[in-house]
């Protein structure tokens, strides 16, 4: 049987401090209390989950979920959640967090919903509220099953300080690893945190020519903006790094502006960037879907768009 509680867990304890602040919400309607999982050393750590909502604590230091792979991680996760019995779980939705989930509902034998933006009580009922259909359509979708295992997208709860009872209790767990490291390949990365990022310009494949991103990184670089890119440029082309994917598989970003350099805006990708607040699209296809994301648009080429504007920005900052 389940308690009327509900856990977090996140291998980043930035991700887990915004899960805390909806975990909260949804423990005081319950009428119970909220935990989180920390995987590793707790020290320092445990003060800040308390500071940031934590009534609960629950720590295996067998596993360092900031080290160890999803395997040990999503077995540790769920030997904490099977002796805890809550239920809501809430996961931040990362590339690890979403195969921890997947391997918690399973063990358990309950449902997972994936990548959600909200979660609500309905009832004695948890509802989530997702994209489907490539993000194209919003679903409500209701658990008929508990605990109720949910990823939530990053960035979706602003992380608060609403101090918690930060009761700890160590958890011994002999983490049986069924992977083993037989190689080993860097995966090229830019170390910038898209999601984080105020002001993003992002190309797609209205550039030709690899060379050809030093125009675009100028005009970002004017801007004061992160450069991220469509799935063809990172994926396909491999023209930039992978972590700089912005869409329905790779980063969600929500800047104060948003620029779309000959981005021609399929579903894929808006997923992506519709949180943003100001979208700006400059692209020759005047029925490009991009078009109608945007709240200012510019019909014209990009190798003509770009130095112009690059220029007069130039301008405008030096006045200043």
């Amino acid at each position: 049987m389940t308690e009327k509680a509900v856990l977090v867990f996140s291998e980043e304890d930035g991700l887990a401090f915004e899960l805390l602040a909806l975990a909260k919400q949804l423990s005081n309607q319950l009428g119970s209390w909220t935990g989180a999982i920390i995987l590793g050393d707790g020290g320092d750590r445990v003060a800040k989950f308390t500071e940031h909502g934590a009534d609960k604590l629950f720590v295996i230091s067998e596993v360092d979920s900031r080290k160890d792979g999803p395997d040990a991680i999503a077995e540790a996760v769920s030997h904490v959640v099977s002796r805890t019995s809550p239920r809501i779980v809430l996961i931040a939705a990362t590339k690890v967090g979403k195969e921890v989930a997947a391997y918690v509902a399973q063990s358990l034998r309950t449902g997972c919903a994936s990548e959600c933006l909200d979660v609500s009580l309905k009832d004695s009922q948890v509802e989530v509220t997702r994209f489907v259909m490539g993000g194209g359509f919003l679903a409500r979708q209701i658990f008929e099953s508990y605990p109720a295992v949910i990823t939530i997208l990053p960035h979706r709860f602003q992380a608060t300080t609403s101090k918690g009872k930060g009761e700890l209790e160590k958890l011994e767990f002999a983490v049986q690893r069924k992977m083993s490291k037989v190689g080993f390949r860097a995966v090229e990365k830019s170390g910038v945190r898209l999601e984080d990022a105020e002001v993003v310009v992002a190309v797609g494949r209205g550039l030709k020519r690899k060379d050809d991103l030093k125009l675009v990184e100028e005009f970002a670089k004017v801007l004061g903006a992160e450069l991220g890119c469509t799935r063809p440029i990172s994926g396909d082309l491999k023209w930039l790094p992978e972590d700089r994917h912005i869409g329905l598989s790779g980063k969600r970003v929500k800047p104060k502006l948003y620029v779309a350099v000959g981005v021609s805006g399929q579903i894929q990708h808006v997923v992506g960037m519709r949180d943003s607040k100001t979208v700006v699209c400059i692209n020759t296809d005047p029925n490009a879907p991009m078009h109608k994301e945007a709240d200012y648009s510019i019909i014209g080429d990009l190798y003509k768009v770009l130095p112009v504007l690059t220029s007069v920005i130039k301008r405008i900052k030096e006045k200043v």
